[in-house]
């Protein structure tokens, strides 16, 4: 049931994110379901290995700033993952990391809305 949460969620903010940030394109609903299944593939392989690569990298930073730095290591890891799904996809394009690093926080926020509301 999660999972199916998660794709509707993804999917969602992927359709919408070129109304947010005018430099995302998202040829319709069809490939943001398929940026959905790509981003959920990659996050499942390299995801883990980012999260932990980043937060072992910001370590100084994150004690520097008492662990608050370690609430953007998602969004970080998103907008990584989603550069390489743009790089994978005909269909969608973001053009710069700032629209990146945003919707990567708005994939990081449905998230953890989406565990929150499952927990």
């Amino acid at each position: 049931m999660i999972l199916l949460a998660q794709f509707i969620v993804i999917t969602l903010i992927a359709f919408i994110s070129p109304q947010v940030f005018p430099s995302v394109k998202v040829r319709g609903i069809g490939a943001a379901a398929t940026v959905a299944i790509i981003f959920g593939i990659l996050n499942l392989l390299i995801g883990w290995l980012l999260t932990a690569g980043i937060s072992l990298v910001s370590l100084p930073l994150t004690c520097l700033t008492l662990g608050l730095f370690q609430l953007l290591v998602p969004a970080v890891v998103n907008a990584v993952l989603l550069k390489i799904t743009d790089a994978v996809l005909d269909s969608f394009e973001i053009q710069g990391w700032l629209p990146a690093f945003g919707m990567g926080f708005l994939f990081a926020l449905g998230g953890w809305l989406l565990a929150r509301l499952f927990a």
